[in-house]
């Protein structure tokens, strides 16, 4: 009883460890080169960690020329990521991640795109393998009030190897 005990207490200290104010962000599986493919658009996107920080930066590019420059960051405080993107014609996003594991990442977002359609939702990134990540948004379209759902894959594009 008393190895159970003090099992459950390490599993606990563990834990709340891993949580606490000085832990790393989780998520640094989507850094790199990834190509994102859904049912409207091809996009490339490339995610760099930025230095002596715990945040990435990004830069989008669709095959149909809007571009997007993204800052994303780790409040271990308050155990979420944000997401701030900022885009052609006036699109951007803006993403509170309050759920964040390793494997996983859910929270609400709001997007404008760049024709001026708005939506409010819940986006879920789930990674799915070594270098893939699928992710749904559900969103409230604000103009028709109608609910969405979109729905995207991330593939990590590989580096190819130079030979000697």
């Amino acid at each position: 009883m008393k190895k159970i005990i003090l099992s459950i207490c390490a599993i606990n200290f563990f834990t709340v460890s891993l949580f606490a104010d000085n832990h790393k962000c989780p998520w640094v599986w989507l850094t790199g080169h990834w190509k994102v493919e859904d049912k409207y658009n091809k996009t490339e996107v490339v995610w760099k960690k930025v230095k002596n920080g715990e945040g990435i930066t990004g830069a989008w590019k669709d095959d149909k020329g809007t571009v997007f420059k993204e800052v994303v960051g780790w409040c271990p405080d308050l155990k979420v990521v944000t997401a701030f993107a900022t885009g052609t014609n006036g699109a951007y996003w803006n993403i509170t991640f309050n759920e964040v594991r390793k494997d996983r990442m859910k929270g609400e977002m709001r997007r404008r795109l760049p024709d001026g359609l708005v939506h409010e939702g819940d986006l879920l990134i789930v990674k799915d393998g070594k270098n893939r990540s699928v992710s749904v948004f559900k969103g409230k379209n604000l103009k028709t009030g109608e609910i969405e759902e979109f729905k995207g894959v991330f593939e990590k594009v590989e580096k190819k190897k130079v030979k000697k």
